[in-house]
């Protein structure tokens, strides 16, 4: 998770150094690092909904996968969920 959260942070660097090299906007420090740092935590809590950490819905979708993974408990369990077999 750590891979995908620095991988932001640097997207974001470029995107805002791409923007200010067109005249777009100015990065107003000397480490822009730290501003998409910020962007990025506020991203990722969007998408978490502040529920969840990055790492807790890692966990949660491997949690998810080992199980769907399983075709009785697919077909024990996700009929009464969603109404949908494995097949």
């Amino acid at each position: 998770m750590r891979d995908i959260q620095i991988e932001l942070n640097n997207n974001i660097v470029s995107a805002l150094c791409e923007a200010e090299a067109a005249g777009d906007i100015v990065i107003c420090t000397t480490a822009p690092q730290q501003t998409a740092s910020l962007i990025s935590e506020k991203i990722r809590a969007v998408f978490t909904g502040e529920i969840f950490s990055p790492e807790e819905l890692l966990a949660l979708s491997g949690l998810i996968s080992q199980a769907v993974s399983d075709k009785r408990f697919y077909d024990w369990e996700m009929p009464t969920l969603i109404g949908y077999t494995a097949d």
